[in-house]
Formats: structure tokens, sequence, C-alpha cells
């Protein structure tokens, strides 16, 4: 039987997570959430991790790529529910089709991801869903999750010692791979319904995953990655797409 007195720390500590889910929800989605950490230092380690970013990669003048970026942050911003957050979209001189998002309204989209979003609606579709992430608070979100993962296989792993590894393993597998893959889909999800208000056609969410999927290149099974599979991400937009289009056709900022 396992030793009650290590336990006592997880089960106070998982009754006080509990007690705070309750009062945190995801925008759009409503999903409850659980953020022990605080919104002042999640934005000032965001901050940090932007200028350490910017210096490191280097940031592009080109305005072919910061003319689009700033202008759909903009619009997706003003949309966002949070338009006073102290919002900044930089271009990183970066290869890689990618995008981040960090605490506190901080979007980089790397020079590469423009080999994939080829309009201003698949642009917009990865950077409201990088906007999504910010502000669902989804890097907090992750550092709380795994805070009590640790607290958990620490109780654990100091009763059965020889179970540690196997504890990390199937905590890695059976709990922060899958809730990670939820919090991409949850940032598609909001995503979509952010560059729709914001005047973007969302069909180009799934034209910007079906060139993702025609890119090609290595990807682990989806139980092992971080994120969903293209199919997967596709499969999820087109369920939600007759409710993104109707905000669509509401948006002010639709143009034809």
């Amino acid at each position: 039987m396992p030793n009650r007195s290590a336990l006592r720390p997880v089960a106070a500590l998982l009754g006080l997570s509990l007690a705070l889910a309750a009062c945190e929800s995801a925008p759009v989605t409503g999903r409850q959430q659980l953020i022990l950490l605080p919104e002042g230092q999640a934005q000032q380690m965001g901050v940090e991790a932007y200028q350490q970013i910017k210096a490191e990669q280097g940031v592009s003048s080109d305005e072919r790529y910061t003319g689009p970026v700033n202008e759909i942050g903009r619009r997706i911003a003003a949309v966002s529910g949070q338009p006073d957050l102290p919002w900044e979209f930089t271009v990183i001189d970066d290869d890689e089709p990618n995008a981040f998002a960090l605490p506190g309204g901080k979007v980089g989209v790397n020079t590469g991801l423009f080999k994939v979003a080829k309009t201003d609606a698949q642009l917009a579709a990865v950077m409201a869903h990088e906007v999504g992430h910010a502000i669902a608070r989804h890097s907090a979100e992750r550092v709380s999750r795994q805070v009590l993962v640790q607290v958990g296989q620490q109780a654990v792993g100091a009763q059965y010692p020889g179970m540690a590894e196997v504890l990390a393993q199937a905590s890695t597998l059976g709990l922060i791979l899958p809730f990670t893959r939820e919090q991409e889909s949850e940032a598609d999800h909001i995503g979509l319904m952010l560059m729709a208000k914001a005047g973007y056609d969302p069909r180009g969410a799934v034209e910007l995953w079906r060139n993702f999927d025609a890119l090609g290149g290595e990807r682990p099974p989806e139980f092992l990655s971080t994120h969903p599979a293209p199919g997967s991400r596709i499969a999820d937009l087109e369920a939600i797409m007759p409710q993104a289009l109707a905000e669509y056709e509401r948006s002010p900022y639709r143009q034809g």
C-alpha cells in the first residue's frame, strides 16, 4: 500500500487545482482551465523570451512579409477580446515554416511560413491560431499542468523508486502529449472564429493545412506528437466551419 503521508501533498494540490480551475475558462470554447501562474509573471517571462528569440534569430524588415503580418495582426488583435494587450507581431528571419505565441500578446512569424501560407487568409489562419494560444493563456496552463504531473511523479517515485522512469514515460504519453494536442486543437478552434470575425475567409485555414500536408517531411505518429496530424486538424476545422462562415458573413471587416 502507498504511504498515505506521501500522497497528502498531491491530494491537497489537486484539491486546490480543482478550485482554481473553476475560476478560469478558455475564450470561445469555454473549456475549464487550471492556471496557477500569475498573469503578470507569465507576461514578463513572455517578454524576456521574445526579446531573446529576436536577438538570436534576427528580425526581417522585408515589407513583403512585415506588411501583411502587421495588418493581419492588427485586425485579429482588435477582435480578440483582449485588444489592450501589448500586442507585437514580428517577422523572424527563419526558414522553418512556423510561428509562435508567447504570453502577453507576443507573436512571431517565420519568413519560412510564407512558403506554405500563400494568401492573406492562410496567413491569418496561422496568426489567429497563435493569438488563440495567447488569449487562452495556454503557456501558463501547460506550466501548471506540468507542475501537477511532477508533484505526482515525485510522490509516487518516493514510494516506488523503481517505477520513476516508467511513470515519467506514462505521464508523457498519457497526460502531457494529449493535453498539448488538445490545446493545439483549441487554438485552431479559437483562431478560426477570430479570423472569420476579422474578415478573413475561414476556409483559408483548411487550405493552409492542405498545404502543410503537401509539404511532406517526416512526422511522428500523432500519439507521439505535440500537434494533431494535418488530416485531423482539417476534419476538426471542417466540423466547425459552418459556425465560422456565419461569423465571417457578419464581419464588418469582410471585403467583397
